[in-house]
């Protein structure tokens, strides 16, 4: 924010008496001819000042030495305070109705001379070095107090001075803000984010590089054994420490209106913890909060699937222990005739009370319940004769292909009836982390807090801070993914002959792999955009 005077806590010291009152009503005083050049001043508990020192006074009093009408109050966006006019370098205070005195009596703080912060307050000839943050008077390098070599204290009011440069700095960045919200978050920042990286063209082929050989390096898990397993989980680790180490600096700088910094994080004090494990846990934090859902859904319908299947197994493994002539048969063979005999004697019985019962029935001239029993034992004993057959010639041979097909089927069926809730379960989990990853990834960039990022309500508001731009950034993000789709497409079908047994196509995966950390910094880009066009909304600028 530029320099101005604080609209709380000032008071005035009139005819002895002393009263508090704020910047705004200051000016209405001027107006009324009740606060005069010479009356002391002051903000909070620093020092008196006259009234004519504070320059953004000066147009009331202008003003008023004009017989005009005193300027209004600017206010801000702020609806709960009002703020005086600001203490800009660029303008030159108007003096032309306001006698002005010599720059070496500027000192005394009894003249008339209004005060110009382009100048030092008491070496009037000198350009001002230093800026004062309450009262808005300009000072030569030698004139503020020095504590600690940096802290630069106002001589007339006692209150923090800041350097001209870092003022005008904070002015163009205030300008620049101010003029990307009116504008909005649109296509634009798009076009901009993909022309972003080319700006720091070393940075893009030695991140895209590192990312590459990380990424390759941890197809060495196809291999075999714990040191190439530990190697590909570490560098696992370092390739998602680049990416997200993209992301994260990407998205700070950007939301703090630094625009034209590099993408790739500095490493000139490299820290493990900064640098590596910090990145890694931001990564694990964003995919918990978005796809975390949708792994857990997997692995729930993975154990259930595979269950399913087992059971399934073992009821077809019972049934084929219970076929003569197979192998599973044979040591149980005599226990399970010895059954058969005793169910065949049992059914033989009962067949032949059932017969002398209908002789019995036709006797007494029910012949058509005779005749129509007959023919359903008959039918029923050649189903039997045929099943036992079919068995038989399966146990010798092998099972026929119609026999194989519907136990496909049924086994297929059930696994369907099974899986198809956690379908519809993975399918809105799967969802839920496409439209969340965005929001997730800037709340990992923005704070750098893994409790941050892997708090969904974070996310939540600031999905709804953003509103509609949220839904550009999707719209963004989805257009990156198809253009990473194709690019892996076209890159595993012309590398196809690079296949390699356990390690995929190394070469396809590097190429991909430049690709990714091309797209992975042009969505931090969009990010970064999306929030500075918001910083006012999700209170970001520091």
């Amino acid at each position: 924010m530029e320099l101005q005077p604080n609209s709380a806590s000032w008071q005035v010291e009139v005819g002895g008496q002393i009263y508090e009152a704020s910047f705004a009503e200051l000016g209405e005083w001027i107006g009324l001819d009740s606060l005069h050049p010479e009356d002391k001043v002051r903000k909070g508990n620093l020092r008196w000042i006259e009234a004519r020192k504070v320059p953004g006074l000066i147009p009331f009093f202008n003003a008023k030495a004009r017989g005009e009408i005193t300027p209004a109050v600017v206010s801000t966006t702020n609806a709960e305070a009002e703020e005086p006019l600001t203490c800009d370098l660029a303008e030159t205070t108007d003096t032309a109705q306001v006698p002005v005195e010599a720059a070496s009596q500027r000192i005394d703080h009894s003249t008339a001379a209004f005060l110009d912060p382009k100048y030092c307050a008491i070496h009037g000839e000198i350009a001002s070095a230093f800026l004062c943050e309450t009262c808005c008077n300009g000072f030569c390098k030698t004139c503020p107090t020095s504590y600690g070599g940096t802290v630069k204290i106002c001589p007339l009011c006692g209150a923090m001075c800041r350097p001209v440069t870092v003022v005008l700095e904070q002015r163009r960045r205030d300008s620049a803000i101010s003029n990307a919200v009116s504008d909005g978050f649109g296509a634009s920042d798009f076009f901009n984010a993909i022309a972003h990286p080319f700006k720091f063209k070393v940075s893009l082929f030695l991140g895209a590089a590192m990312f590459a050989f990380f990424t390759i390096a941890q197809a060495g898990a196809g291999i075999g054994g714990m040191v190439m397993f530990a190697s590909a989980i570490m560098c696992f680790m370092l390739a998602n420490m680049v990416l997200f180490g993209v992301l994260s600096n990407t998205v700070e700088n950007f939301s703090q209106g630094r625009l034209d910094t590099n993408f790739m994080p500095s490493f000139d004090d490299f820290s493990a913890w900064d640098d590596v494990v910090q990145p890694f846990f931001l990564y694990l934090g964003v995919m918990a909060t978005s796809f975390g859902p949708f792994i857990l859904t997997l692995i729930i319908g993975s154990y259930l699937v595979l269950s399913s299947a087992s059971s399934q197994m073992y009821a077809f493994q019972s049934e084929v222990e219970r076929l003569p002539g197979t192998q599973y048969y044979q040591g149980r063979e005599t226990v399970e005739q010895s059954q058969q005999v005793k169910r065949v004697l049992s059914d033989i019985t009962k067949k032949h009370d059932e017969r002398i019962g209908g002789y019995n029935d036709a006797a007494m001239g029910n012949s058509n319940s005779v005749a129509d029993e007959s023919q359903y034992n008959t039918d029923e004993l050649e189903q039997t004769a045929q099943d036992r057959r079919r068995k038989e010639l399966e146990a010798a041979f092998g099972k026929t292909q119609q026999t194989k097909d519907s136990e496909f089927g049924e086994f297929t069926s059930s696994l369907l009836r099974l899986a198809a809730p956690l379908v519809v379960i993975g399918a809105i989990a799967f969802l839920w982390g496409l439209f969340f990853f965005p929001a997730a990834a800037a709340v990992a960039g923005y704070t750098r807090s893994f409790s941050a990022t892997v708090n969904p309500l974070v996310g939540l508001d600031t999905i709804k801070r953003l509103g509609v731009d949220y839904v550009k950034i999707l719209l963004m993000g989805f257009v990156l993914l198809i253009a990473w789709g194709s690019a892996g497409f076209v890159f595993s079908t012309i590398f196809s002959p690079f296949n390699l047994p356990s390690m995929g196509n190394p070469v396809a995966k590097g190429f991909l792999s430049f690709v990714t950390f091309y797209l992975m910094a042009v969505f931090a880009c969009v990010l970064g955009y999306a929030l500075f066009k918001n910083s006012e909304k999700l209170h970001l600028l520091k």
